[in-house]
């Protein structure tokens, strides 16, 4: 490939509010530029949830996205956020950092109240999404909540009868988390739509 056309830079490089550059306005833009710089490639690093040290090459999944790349004024306008509701929150201080012990904190509060109205709006979509990504979703979204629960222990720290995720053990718990599992698919339902819609856009580079 010719180096002149194409860059690589990781989504979260992007500019944001609300501390980790996302899929919104930024994102589109960044497109827009590299069209009109004559670009046709954007390369991006890993996309997938990231365990301790945040590195997209040490992923907790090979086919989820991680959920810091949701853009939330995307959230706002699609009736899932508030404005009040993120505006005030500490995404760290300096603007050039990531600083994801904040991300950790915060984050996922906010993705919580964008989840419970999701449910609310009843989403033929989000139904399809449930549907087309069965193969790895639920059993992804049970190995989270289970992970959420043991306060983010490593899986090689778990009970043997965890690890397997066909256990009845397993089973049990994906029961017992039950409101967390469903937390962490519709998650995966608003990354996937995010990112659908910036792919479409960035076809005009392609």
């Amino acid at each position: 490939m010719n180096r002149s056309a194409g860059v690589l830079m990781h989504v979260s490089s992007l500019p944001s509010n609300y501390g980790i550059g996302t899929f919104g306005k930024e994102a589109y833009a960044f497109v827009d530029f590299l069209k009109e710089a004559g670009q046709t490639y954007w390369q991006v690093l890993p996309l997938h949830p990231t365990g301790f040290g945040n590195s997209p090459y040490q992923a907790l999944s090979s086919f989820a996205g991680n959920p810091y790349l949701i853009d939330l004024d995307m959230l706002i306008e699609d009736g899932l956020l508030k404005k009040e509701e993120v505006e005030d929150i500490d995404w760290g201080k300096d603007v050039s950092k990531v600083d994801y012990g904040k991300l950790y904190e915060n984050r996922f509060a906010v993705l919580k109240k964008a989840s419970r109205r999701l449910a609310s709006q009843k989403s033929e979509d989000y139904f399809t999404f449930l549907e087309e990504e069965k193969e790895w979703l639920k059993d992804y979204a049970t190995f989270m909540a289970i992970k959420e629960d043991r306060h983010g222990q490593p899986w090689s720290q778990w009970p043997q009868e965890l690890r397997n995720h066909t256990s009845e053990e397993v089973k049990e718990e994906a029961y017992r988390l039950r409101e967390r599992v469903v937390f962490y698919e519709r998650i995966q339902y608003l990354f996937s739509k995010q990112i659908k819609a910036l792919k479409k856009w960035r076809s005009k580079i392609g």
